[in-house]
């Protein structure tokens, strides 16, 4: 009997999320091929003026990236790079010049920037793999706070939830498309533009609640496409070299995008208010090591990251850092910028007081796990029981001078971080 009543409740509860959901599925229908644009209105979105908003909890946009080198942003100094918008986030923001990823490849950092906890724990160590429902999200968390949250492009983490995003568009070949183009009524366009049309209708259409705006773009992730005015900005910096030119290319496609985020924020005068971040899962290798892959290293051309935020009012404009901070960080860093506390259980630090600009906790260094090669085993096993995994895993430390790369299969590696030679030199 007791079974029968669960079943029944189970149902209504069912019942009740579907009609509460519909208006919400039926803007997902239409933004489905990520083809609504901004232009476009969905009845019944919410919309008014600005004022009428509670001020007192400020907005995030998250910018994340796929496979973005840190010198692909112009701020950390390489020559020639052009990005100004992101640039601007760093001007008037802080830049965080020792950021790392928890695990360097896609889906098991993705899910720790998500969730606040190392890939071990969150239990996604490979790019096949699903996000477990069970891990809570800073989604979720936000969302007991009357946040709406929103998630447009790459998800990368599985179909079976949405983890707490009460807006979730599908997109061709999970936002990349094909070779970053999506097909649509005007014909092909490029990957990033559709989405960012996509968030920023979600943007004007919800402004007067607190948002929680998730932006994923796959570029600059191969395959090397980009409109072609953009491979001709980097025609005289790399004109020996499609890839570097192409990959560049892409960096300055994505901060364009950028650019309409803050231009629109401004016009609605959001960015007062809003806590912008930029960042991306893990970097990308042109000349390859010993395992033959673009990452999936703990060597710093892949594990780290560039990492921007601005919070007007809030984290003084024009820093840099060198303080240690990781991906896993993220969560309970964010929360602490809104003055919201984290739950209990998750792994990474509170570092808002750094990005204030404050006193307060520092890393005295970070982990990385890392597997170096691709498991294509869609389930995965028990713990220390994985498959397939048998050509080696690392972990990986490193603290304000010294790296050490400790691999199931390689002889340790040592390397001093204040030296020229940085990774080349194993001093072990």
């Amino acid at each position: 009997m007791n079974s029968i009543f669960h079943r029944q409740k189970q149902r209504s509860h069912i019942i009740q999320t579907h009609k509460n959901s519909y208006s919400a599925s039926r803007r997902q229908f239409l933004r489905r091929a990520g083809l609504l644009l901004s232009g476009l209105a969905v009845a019944g979105e919410a919309g008014g003026s600005t004022s009428q908003r509670d001020q007192s909890r400020p907005n995030i946009v998250f910018i994340l990236t796929d496979q973005h080198r840190r010198d692909g942003v112009g701020v950390y100094g390489q020559p020639g790079i052009k990005t100004p918008h992101l640039n601007q986030i760093a001007d008037e923001g802080i830049r965080f010049d020792n950021a790392y990823a928890a695990q360097p490849v896609c889906a098991p950092n993705r899910a720790s920037i998500l969730s606040g906890l190392y890939p071990h724990a969150h239990g996604l160590l490979e790019n096949t793999w699903s996000l477990s429902p069970r891990i809570e999200t800073l989604a979720e968390l936000l969302s007991a706070h009357d946040y709406q949250c929103g998630y447009f492009g790459k998800w990368h983490l599985g179909r079976e939830n949405s983890q707490g995003f009460d807006t979730f568009p599908e997109y061709p070949s999970d936002g990349r498309g094909s070779n970053h183009y999506f097909d649509g009524p005007g014909g092909k366009r490029y990957a990033v533009d559709v989405i960012t049309d996509d968030a920023l209708q979600y943007l004007q259409s919800n402004r007067q609640r607190p948002l929680y705006l998730y932006v994923s773009y796959y570029p600059p992730h191969p395959p090397y496409s980009v409109p072609v005015e953009f491979e001709a900005m980097y025609e005289n910096t790399f004109p020996n070299d499609e890839h570097r030119r192409i990959y560049y290319a892409m960096c300055s496609k994505v901060d364009e995008q950028v650019g309409r985020i803050l231009r629109t924020l401004g016009d609605l005068d959001l960015a007062e208010n809003t806590l912008v971040i930029f960042t991306t899962e893990h970097g990308h290798f042109f000349e390859h090591r010993w395992n033959d892959h673009s990452k999936r290293l703990c060597y710093d051309t892949a594990a780290r990251i560039p990492m921007l935020m601005r919070y007007p009012g809030v984290i003084p404009a024009g820093q840099s850092t060198t303080e240690l901070i990781s991906s896993v960080d993220l969560v309970q860093t964010m929360l602490g910028l809104l003055n919201l506390e984290a739950p209990p259980g998750l792994q990474g630090r509170d570092l808002s007081q750094l990005a204030r600009g404050e006193p307060g906790p520092r890393r005295e260094a970070i982990y990385m796990e890392n597997y170096p090669y691709i498991d294509k085993g869609e389930t995965p096993g028990p713990y220390n029981n994985e498959p397939a995994w048998g050509k080696g895993v690392e972990r990986c430390v490193r603290d304000q001078r010294y790296k050490l790369i400790l691999s199931s299969e390689r002889p340790p590696e040592l390397y001093d971080m204040h030296t020229a030679d940085q990774e080349t030199n194993n001093l072990w």
